[in-house]
């Protein structure tokens, strides 16, 4: 679902055509097939808050190679790039081919905002299939899938230190009994 810049993937910027294509008749963000009973969303804390994935599910193999190709997901990098996702030619000049589907559209306001921000927090939460739903705009656009109030499953993906002294705390509060 990535944007491809000269036959390489370009992380962190999805294709809009390609993202409502996967949203619509329920594919994996990864492999483009059809998602399976249970499938995983990704999510980073500002996710869960608006209650809605804002990227195409995976199957359960396809979301173990995005943990461990993708940099953001791996812990490869501590830090959003900055100016956001707009590809360009090695040498810096903006890319010239036309068939290429590469952005080519100024950063969002998303990329603006996290430009050279520290890398956020991922969970990755297993689904039933039976509970796929689309979030729409406005306009019937679909932006995302729904998140149930109980997921099948949680996997911390990109746990930040802030985040595992938080963890530690909770679960020594429960621990006490508190």
């Amino acid at each position: 679902m990535s944007f491809e810049h000269n036959n390489a993937v370009t992380f962190g910027a999805l294709d809009p055509r390609k993202r409502t294509r996967a949203f619509v008749n329920r594919l994996c963000q990864i492999c483009e097939k059809p998602l399976h009973e249970r499938f995983y969303v990704l999510l980073r804390p500002q996710d869960v808050s608006v209650g809605y994935a804002p990227e195409p599910g995976l199957h359960p193999p396809c979301m173990i190679y995005s943990e461990q190709a993708c940099p953001m997901l791996s812990g490869a990098v501590t830090t959003y790039r900055e100016g956001g996702v707009i590809a360009r030619h090695p040498a810096g000049r903006p890319c010239d081919d036309p068939n290429c589907s590469c952005p080519v559209t100024a950063p969002s306001e998303e990329d603006e905002r996290r430009s050279g921000s520290a890398a956020d927090d991922w969970d990755a939460w297993m689904l039933p299939l039976e509970k796929y739903r689309l979030r729409h705009t406005a306009q019937g656009e679909p932006i995302g899938i729904e998140l149930p109030s109980k997921p099948l499953r949680i996997r911390r993906i990109r746990v930040s230190p802030a985040r595992q002294r938080a963890l530690a705390l909770l679960e020594a509060l429960q621990e006490l009994g508190l």
